[in-house]
């Protein structure tokens, strides 16, 4: 019978936050410099390189890394910015379609001991060996490019996904609307006019197991805080929910909290429950945050 390979070879871990390809770069440049192997395990799945004491395996998915019983000190996550890639062809109004994917490697970052894991702003002061004979140098980053307030949206959103920093506040634009905005209104300024129907939805990125607190706020003129309305936080398909009637204008603040067994997708919803002649709601966006 064959003997399982040994894990002799070391791991860098870097998943899909902004700038993720250039510090890849990075760690490709060092690794040639120290005269080690790089086998990168998200384009060659197969035949990497376990039992040799000198390959760097390099690969997006924490997971994979902990699946091999990796020891801590052979291997190393790098956070490499506060957003998640984005092409440079994505549409500038809408979510990126593969943002849960993106999202749940961007979350498995948290599978790693947090000593093993560095963050670009860790480089500032010079290189960081970030294992034994491997020096690793930050990269030259592009001036910062202006983006459409949907994806300066969805930059902020993912922010939680750092373990060391897990929330956020999720403004309106990241979110999708089912009704007509209010003339000359900001975005999650609703007109309530019509059928009952979802009113909110979104924004689907992945979130890692635990308790997640979602905060928001909802406001309603005299007329729109006559109907029922119902609010829903989880998953798309398991969540929990909650029916009320405003009753009166004003600010309500809603407060829920929601427990991923694993990393799903995430959704917030915002329902009329009955048809509305005429009325207005504002949703201010969400604070996000584990609380467990």
């Amino acid at each position: 019978m064959s003997q399982p390979a040994r894990l002799n070879a070391r791991w860098i871990v870097v998943p899909p936050f902004q700038h993720d390809v250039l510090w890849r770069d990075a760690v490709a440049a060092a690794v040639a410099e120290a005269g080690l192997r790089l086998h990168d395990l998200d384009a060659a799945p197969e035949g990497a390189p376990l039992d040799d004491p000198r390959a760097i395996i390099l690969t997006a998915d924490a997971n994979q890394a902990v699946a091999a019983g990796v020891a801590a000190d052979a291997l190393a996550g790098l956070i490499a910015g506060p957003g998640l890639r984005l092409n440079g062809d994505e549409a500038p109004e809408a979510l990126p379609p593969h943002i849960a994917v993106l999202t749940d490697l961007m979350g498995r970052i948290a599978l790693l001991p947090p000593t093993r894991v560095f963050r670009s702003a860790d480089f500032v002061a010079g290189p960081i060996e970030v294992l034994p004979g491997l020096p690793l140098h930050r990269p030259a980053l592009p001036r910062a490019l202006a983006l459409s307030p949907r994806l300066e949206a969805v930059r902020q959103a993912v922010a939680l996904l750092d373990p060391a920093y897990p929330q956020a506040t999720w403004a309106p634009a990241l979110f999708n609307y089912h009704s007509r905005v209010v003339p000359g209104g900001a975005c999650g300024e609703l007109d309530l006019t019509g059928r009952p129907r979802f009113m909110i939805t979104g924004p689907y990125i992945t979130m890692p197991a635990g308790r997640w607190r979602a905060t928001y706020r909802l406001t309603f003129d005299a007329k729109g805080s006559r109907p029922r309305f119902r609010v829903d936080w989880g998953g798309q398909t398991d969540f929990i929910s909650e029916e009320f009637t405003p009753g009166r204008p004003g600010v309500f603040e809603i407060v829920q909290d929601y427990d991923w067994t694993e990393p799903a997708p995430c959704e917030l919803r915002v329902l009329v429950l009955e048809g509305v002649f005429d009325g207005r709601m504002t949703f201010s966006g969400a604070r996000i945050e584990r609380v467990g």
